[in-house]
């Protein structure tokens, strides 16, 4: 009985909108595109890791289960209070059940530094989340699309698609 009353309690709580289970994915805002014909996902993933990179993220992790990539914290510190912010990308790879057609997500976490005496010092930073930057979000989506996408007629490498050799002769 007590159990029970428990578990209606956590629901109730939950429903409320202050469970940060629930609340925590609501201001996720991710940019989709669908990439078709494109390599195999090892390899898209490779690439998104160096688009991370292009778009001047820290390395950071690669889950190959989860077809993810994350980057480090890229941090611009600030001497006023709310004003430093830190940027994290994320890239993900969803299959669409045909060879090579994929869904690529991006997402750029935003946090806001709340430390009011030392704003400069990272040992002191208290960082708090803020909105997503779609627009960040989009190029480093477009980092990956100029990795990935055929450039155009002039370069014969990107046309022939190495990766698919033996499948289009």
């Amino acid at each position: 009985m007590m159990r029970l009353g428990l578990v209606w309690l956590v629901a109730l709580v939950c429903m409320t909108g202050s469970c940060s289970l629930f609340s925590a994915g609501e201001d996720e805002q991710w940019v989709h595109e669908i990439v078709q014909d494109a390599p195999p996902i090892r390899d898209l993933l490779s690439e998104c890791e160096w688009a991370l990179i292009e778009a001047k993220f820290p390395p950071g992790d690669r889950d190959d289960a989860g077809a993810r990539v994350t980057s480090g914290w890229q941090k611009a510190l600030h001497p006023f209070s709310a004003n430093g912010r830190r940027y994290q990308g994320i890239l993900e790879i969803e299959s669409m059940g045909e060879l090579g057609v994929y869904r690529v997500s991006a997402r750029v976490r935003v946090q806001a530094n709340k430390e009011v005496h030392r704003p400069m010092d990272e040992a002191y930073a208290q960082w708090e989340s803020s909105a997503d930057d779609t627009q960040r979000a989009r190029t480093l989506l477009h980092h990956l699309l100029g990795r990935i996408t055929d450039p155009g007629p002039s370069d014969d490498f990107y046309r022939r698609k190495p990766w698919r050799t033996g499948l289009d002769k």
